[in-house]
């Protein structure tokens, strides 16, 4: 049994001190971001989006140098180091969840899975199976075996077993060819629990809460809530000595990157949602649980309802368009105002 040391001590907000076998380090950030620097010189930046199952994560190896500093020279560039990737980090997010539209999902080719040739014969002997009983037939005892019996009966009792596990895996394989094949006619004659199934199993939206409906075999509806925690209300700089400087976000500043957010959540999801069903045309509704100011309630709010068309959609290219303006090229309802944000919305029912 291996036993393992660690030990982690904060030693101020955000910031947390760790000790274990190969060293020591320091990581500190905030929600969704955070920053790793261990004393071997290993670097580790990660930044996740809260409630999308999205993060990045990146690690870096420095160099240990070979002069002696100080030990105030090297805490004070230690310190800087830190203080500078901590605000690295925080653009790196911002920039991150307003670009949530670059992302290109891997598309299902159905048509191929459907004529996908099943992997042997039914009712014939499986290529697992028939690669075993090959290696069987062809064992030949060496001179040690044929010296003591029982070696080489233990051999072709391992043989035998082996042939019989090659059996159930091949039976294995046939299954999840007939099952994978009889999801592919279903997806392409449009049944709604195929349909269903794809987007349930679907690990993009394992993790996000949401609803899904199928009008017809060409058209569903999704709609998912979005969490405004996920939006930063500081904007961190550097001072020229060093420091951290944390200010309130400016609310024009804040009103942007948020509907950037949601537009590129909505995109994200009509790229996934082509790139899994044979659908033209999807609604996605981006909601919010917020005040309603018009109503004084809390309440599940529609901050973007938007009609994609696969068409216009495939057309666009997401490496260089702006998420926000990007919803003119379709029908939409959004109510927004640079210096109060989003105001609700009704949702679509028109393609």
């Amino acid at each position: 049994m291996a036993f393992r040391f660690r030990k982690s001590v904060k030693i101020a907000k955000g910031v947390r001190l760790n000790f274990g076998k190969k060293g020591m380090g320091v990581s500190f950030g905030t929600r969704g971001m955070r920053y790793s620097i261990h004393s071997s010189g290993r670097r580790t930046k990660s930044v996740g989006i809260p409630g999308t199952g999205l993060s990045y994560v990146e690690t870096s190896t420095g160099k240990k140098k070979k002069k002696v500093q100080s030990a105030a020279s090297s805490s004070s560039a230690n310190h800087l180091a830190e203080n500078q990737a901590l605000v690295e980090e925080h653009e790196h997010y911002i920039q991150t969840i307003t670009s949530l539209h670059k992302i290109s999902p891997e598309p299902i080719l159905w048509e191929e899975i459907q004529n996908m040739p099943a992997p042997f014969t039914s009712g014939e002997i499986g290529p697992l199976q028939q690669k075993a009983i090959h290696h069987y037939e062809a064992y030949a005892p060496n001179l040690i075996e044929r010296i003591i019996p029982k070696l080489a009966e233990r051999k072709r009792e391992r043989f035998a077993s082996a042939i019989e596990q090659a059996k159930q895996q091949d039976e294995k394989d046939y299954r999840e060819w007939q099952e994978l094949k009889s999801l592919a006619d279903a997806v392409l004659s449009g049944q709604p629990e195929a349909y269903k199934k794809v987007v349930a199993e679907s690990s993009e939206f394992a993790d996000l809460p949401y609803q899904f409906h199928i009008h017809d075999a060409h058209r569903v509806e999704m709609e998912f809530q979005i969490n405004g925690d996920e939006i930063p209300t500081e904007q961190l700089t550097l001072t020229k000595t060093g420091k951290v400087s944390r200010r309130k976000m400016g609310a024009t500043n804040y009103h942007e990157i948020k509907k950037d957010y949601v537009s590129g959540y909505a995109i994200w999801a009509a790229r996934h949602l082509f790139a899994s069903l044979p659908v033209e045309r999807c609604l996605i509704h981006v909601t919010e649980y917020a005040l309603n100011t018009a109503t004084g309630h809390m309440g599940n709010q529609v901050l973007l309802s938007i009609s994609f068309n696969r068409d216009i959609l495939d057309k666009l290219n997401f490496a260089r368009l702006d998420p926000s303006d990007a919803m003119g090229n379709f029908q939409h309802h959004i109510d927004h105002l640079k210096t109060k944000g989003f105001r609700p919305v009704e949702r679509m029912t028109e393609w």
